[in-house]
């Protein structure tokens, strides 16, 4: 036995392996193991705190949007909080990086964990095993709470958005207020209806938040909440919100306007339902503060607001350059005046209209077409109303204004569209004819003495192509999405602009369309098979040509290439 302990013992130094159940040699670790946590324990904390964001995705969420909007899909939230609390138990130092993250309460798992949990949850008497399950979105509230509490000094202070599900925050107020009693540097929490309303049912947790919390960022008043408002226009409750939203209020304008003028730092409003707000809150007053300076205005139901007290506001200076976002729904500003807008704000980015017309646009009037470079997304979502003549296509000559100042080239910076009419995209095709080669193609041979040249109006009187507008189309490719009034999803197509020649000579724009199947709808629409695309090419005499697919699902088209299985070419 001492032999063969003797031999064994030599074989495993032999190959160097060394192992803890011989006492003589003590075990070490392999080489790229030692490496490697070498590696990760030199790692600065930026480095470290990055990497804990993909353990942990949603930590990263700073919007001021609830916990139902800002969800994140294909992957489950309590699972990746839960990876996120092992690596803050690996050490000391890795805790204090890894607790600086964002406080979410979700009810379930959304993976199969949750039916392992669900199972684990009931007790295992008879008697109670088909009783009603336990709140577990509710008791991690209270448990959230108390670990709060007992860490005032230290983990409290780093929570400044906390997101809880509505029907926990409906029903467990108590522990709500006790969660955000001892987070002073909260920004953003997910609050009850009832306290935006004035309810006498959360006056405890809104004494809570109005004490404790002075950093809030975003806050709601609806209807009934007048008081609470001119509370805020004292200037001593917070003084630092960002983001305001007003609902259904009954109140002085001149006490808005004194509430809007005490936030510093408002960047965006948004006004829902209010006849009380109109355009004298836009104009200059010399005993009340100015408007503020807005990035974001949203109007929903307002029709006091029209296009000149917009205007007028967008006149100062400062205003005119920092509004990013305008959005306009069932508002005083009609399609005929939005080109003031345009020209008042030329930083804005994102411009949404819906409205609901009962007249065609005014072809009387000689209204310019729309004209901004700085635009990028526009909703222009024009329906009929129920008033409107249901004989005549009342939304028609809306979408033919549209299509005019596409086509005029005064929105070339434009890559989003999104409108109410399914056949728009085929508006945009140019149905130009191409121009005679000798007229365009400088390696053809031109006449010396030809009555064309110098002639702009070369065709003659019965020519059918001789009254065709030749605009400067379109400059850039446009996304455009439309949708019917019977339709959920929208269908998406993609409007090229015109192939230019040698000479400036241009063909006709294809929009490449897959109804439902866009980008930026999700990922679960892209993925199917079967996905329906087409392309619209004019013929040249007002109709269209139908192309079909190749084997690559690529849709192909005559212009340009030699037509399959002969050697016709229909444009030259």
């Amino acid at each position: 036995m001492k032999w063969f302990n003797k031999n064994k013992h030599k074989k495993s130094h032999s190959t160097g392996q060394h192992y803890a159940a011989n006492p003589s040699f003590p075990a070490r670790t392999p080489p790229s193991a030692t490496s490697q946590s070498q590696i990760v324990a030199r790692l600065p904390d930026p480095i470290l705190e990055r990497i804990f964001t993909f353990v942990c995705p949603h930590s990263q969420d700073e919007t001021y949007e609830d916990c139902e909007k800002s969800s994140i899909e294909d992957t489950c939230m309590l699972c990746d909080l839960r990876d996120l609390s092992h690596c803050a138990q690996a050490s000391k130092r890795w805790r204090v990086l890894a607790t600086k993250v964002l406080v979410r309460i979700d009810s379930v798992h959304y993976c199969p964990q949750e039916e392992i949990l669900a199972e684990k949850r009931k007790r295992k008497s008879f008697y109670s095993r088909n009783a009603e399950p336990e709140d577990t979105a509710a008791a991690r509230l209270r448990l959230l709470a108390r670990t709060l509490r007992s860490y005032q000094g230290t983990l409290a202070l780093h929570v400044q958005y906390m997101k809880i599900p509505y029907m926990t925050r409906e029903t467990c107020k108590p522990d709500l207020a006790r969660a955000v009693a001892v987070c002073p540097n909260l920004k953003y929490v997910d609050l009850p209806d009832g306290l935006y309303t004035d309810d006498p049912s959360c006056h405890g947790l809104k004494q809570e938040v109005q004490a404790r919390c002075p950093d809030l960022r975003k806050m709601s008043y609806i209807g009934g909440a007048e008081r609470s408002l001119e509370i805020l226009a004292s200037g001593q409750v917070w003084r630092n919100l960002e983001v305001l939203e007003l609902t259904k209020l009954n109140m002085d304008s001149n006490i808005m306007r004194q509430a809007l003028g005490s936030l510093p730092n408002l960047h965006a409003l948004k006004v829902t339902d209010m006849k009380a707000f109109h355009d004298d809150l836009f104009r200059h007053s010399d005993i009340l503060p100015p408007f503020p300076i807005l990035a974001e205005l949203s109007f929903e139901n307002t029709p006091n607001v029209t296009a000149d007290g917009l205007t007028a506001y967008l006149s100062r200076p400062d205003t005119a350059n920092a509004l990013k976002t305008l959005l306009l729904t069932a508002t005083g500003i009609v399609p005929g005046t939005l080109h003031q807008i345009l020209l008042a704000a030329p930083a804005l980015r994102h411009l949404s209209l819906i409205e609901s017309v009962t007249s065609s646009f005014p072809a009387s009037s000689n209204v310019p077409t729309l004209q901004s470079r700085s635009l990028e997304t526009f909703h222009y979502e024009i329906t009929s109303g129920t008033s409107a003549n249901s004989y005549a296509s009342t939304t028609a000559s809306y979408y033919n204004y549209l299509t005019r100042s596409l086509m005029s080239g005064g929105l070339p910076n434009l890559k989003e569209l999104y409108i109410q009419d399914p056949d728009f995209p085929e508006s945009l095709v140019d149905f130009r004819p191409p121009a005679a080669p000798f007229m365009s193609d400088p390696d053809n041979f031109t006449p010396p003495m030809s009555p064309f040249l110098g002639n702009p109006n070369r065709f003659s009187s019965n020519n059918p192509f001789a009254k065709m507008q030749t605009g400067p189309g379109l400059s850039q490719d446009l996304q455009v999405y439309s949708k019917g009034l019977d339709e959920e999803e929208w269908n998406f197509s993609r409007v090229q602009p015109p192939a230019r020649g040698r000479r400036g000579s241009a063909s006709a724009p294809r929009p490449v369309s897959s109804y439902g199947l866009g980008e930026g709808l999700g990922r679960a629409w892209t993925q199917q098979a079967g996905v329906r695309k087409s392309a619209i090419v004019g013929n040249g005499f007002g109709g269209l040509l139908a192309v079909p697919a190749d084997a690559n699902g690529r849709p192909s088209s005559s212009a340009g290439e030699k037509k399959r299985g002969s050697t016709y070419d229909m444009w030259r």
